[in-house]
């Protein structure tokens, strides 16, 4: 896989890290959803990288 890739990899795992622990410190949401929030949001935000480093492997 190109670096591409994984850089977009490394961002959405960012968004999900930051998104469980949003949802574990929050008082009406739980970890598992912020982790799925962050999980949306990660893809969304680093889906031009993982299409282009998929579309160049």
């Amino acid at each position: 896989m190109p670096d591409v890739f994984w850089l977009g990899f490394g961002i959405a795992a960012a968004f999900v890290l930051i998104g469980a622990i949003a949802g574990a410190r929050s008082r009406t949401a739980s970890l598992r959803t912020g982790a799925a929030m962050g999980a949306y949001l990660g893809v969304m935000a680093a889906f031009p990288l993982l299409a282009i480093g998929l579309a160049t492997s």
